[in-house]
């Protein structure tokens, strides 16, 4: 689930990649960068326009359980003008870094606010503990790389395209051609291996 129209904002009322360095890691690196796949963290990022009101919505927002299964990184953003209760409203989810998430929700809101002030991040769904890392994954891609990646021996890499979220592990002696492949299956073309063991 890479965009999600959040209806949740009416039912409580009634972004490129960070990946600095183009270092491939080995997996015994990466598993150290890497945040746990239970649970995630609602932060609210302040913004002029919201007044306690909203703040306190986002908040509310935050114990619900739709929002309490979103899958870091993502992002929620709004249209100043219109506010939080306008379809404008969008939130976008399991992304490689919070920078792909923020650009994703504000591409979203932006496209459905029909004029005025463009949208803003009003609130940001991290890992738990997070801290700036060199290297991010999704939490599925995380999950894969945990579950799938580092099991087993032989050659193995981890290919992701930053911009859409896609990702793909492949093992054996064609692993990075098979996994960039993969990766690039929906049409995403700024697939590159980060893991390669």
């Amino acid at each position: 689930m890479r965009k999600l129209i959040t209806t949740a904002v009416v039912l409580a009322m009634a972004a490129t990649g960070a990946f600095g360095a183009a270092e491939v890691l080995d997996g015994k690196a990466a598993k150290k960068m890497l945040f746990s796949i239970k649970g995630s963290d609602f932060v609210v990022v302040p913004q002029d326009f919201m007044g306690d009101s909203d703040v306190a919505l986002l908040n509310m927002m935050a114990g619900m359980k739709e929002f309490k299964s979103v899958l870091y990184y993502g992002a929620i953003a709004a249209s100043p003008k219109n506010g939080l209760a306008h379809k404008a409203t969008v939130a976008t989810s399991n992304h490689h870094t919070i920078e792909a998430a923020d650009k994703a929700a504000l591409e979203e809101c932006n496209s459905l606010r029909g004029g005025g002030a463009k949208c803003v991040v009003v609130a940001h769904i991290l890992p738990k503990k997070y801290a700036e890392q060199p290297l991010t994954l999704s939490a599925s891609a995380t999950a894969s790389f945990k579950k799938t990646y580092l099991r087993g021996a032989g050659p193995k890499a981890l290919a992701i395209s930053p911009s859409q979220g896609s990702y793909a592990v492949s093992k054996g002696a064609d692993a990075i051609e098979t996994a960039l492949s993969v990766c690039s299956g929906d049409g995403a073309k700024d697939c590159r291996i980060v893991v390669q063991d």
